[in-house]
């Protein structure tokens, strides 16, 4: 069993009426132990439309070398 996986989570939007959230992942799969860590990091965090998929929301998380990119398309 791997202790990596891809993480997953929301990230609040600020700019349009009809979404409160959107769906986001890491680039690379992670130490599932930081999991915790990084939502209470994308917990503090707020984007603007329009975004795209691939769109990245937060580079080097925690100095991690991983970047946390949108997998939703809003516009």
């Amino acid at each position: 069993m791997t202790n990596k996986d891809i993480f997953t989570s929301l990230v609040r939007l600020k700019s349009d009426p009809n979404y409160k959230v959107i769906s986001v992942k890491s680039n690379k799969p992670i130490e599932k132990c930081l999991w915790r860590e990084f939502s209470k990091v994308l917990s503090r965090i707020y984007v603007s439309t329009p975004i795209d998929i691939g769109d990245i929301i937060c580079k080097n998380i925690m100095n991690t070398g991983i970047d946390i990119i949108c997998t939703k398309r809003i516009h």
